[in-house]
């Protein structure tokens, strides 16, 4: 399990985006200009920073540490929730499952593994 911190030029969106940062009331999250909390501002001469975290050939990405603090929030807890009720008014859409948790792989999910995984994320934070 190996959780890495790489530059881009460009912002990156992540799936667990949506579920942290908010976009304001009457806006598109993906075509909005501001979120609450903010997105980490580009550092200069780098980029904007991105985690990977890669365990048994999958990766997680996560572009603030406020999307690390809220997965090894959801993965600490003993019984994992459903997604649709982390998404506040989807479940009438069927938005939920296009939550990052519906779509975590499986071998991601045993108790002993996310264990480890929210260890790892703890220590980055």
């Amino acid at each position: 399990m190996r959780l890495t911190l790489i530059y881009r030029d460009q912002p990156v969106r992540t799936p667990v985006g949506p579920s942290v940062h908010k976009a304001p009331p009457g806006q598109v999250w993906t075509a909005a200009t501001s979120y609450t909390p903010p997105f980490p501002a580009r550092v200069p001469g780098k980029g904007f920073p991105i985690w990977t975290l890669s365990h048994r050939g999958r990766a997680l990405v996560f572009a603030s540490p406020e999307e690390i603090a809220h997965v090894a929030d959801i993965l600490s807890q003993r019984v994992l929730p459903r997604p649709w009720k982390l998404v506040r008014g989807a479940r009438a859409y069927g938005m939920y499952n296009r939550h990052w948790l519906s779509r975590l792989h499986k071998s991601w999910t045993p108790w002993p593994i996310r264990q480890q995984i929210v260890k790892r994320l703890r220590a980055a934070l």
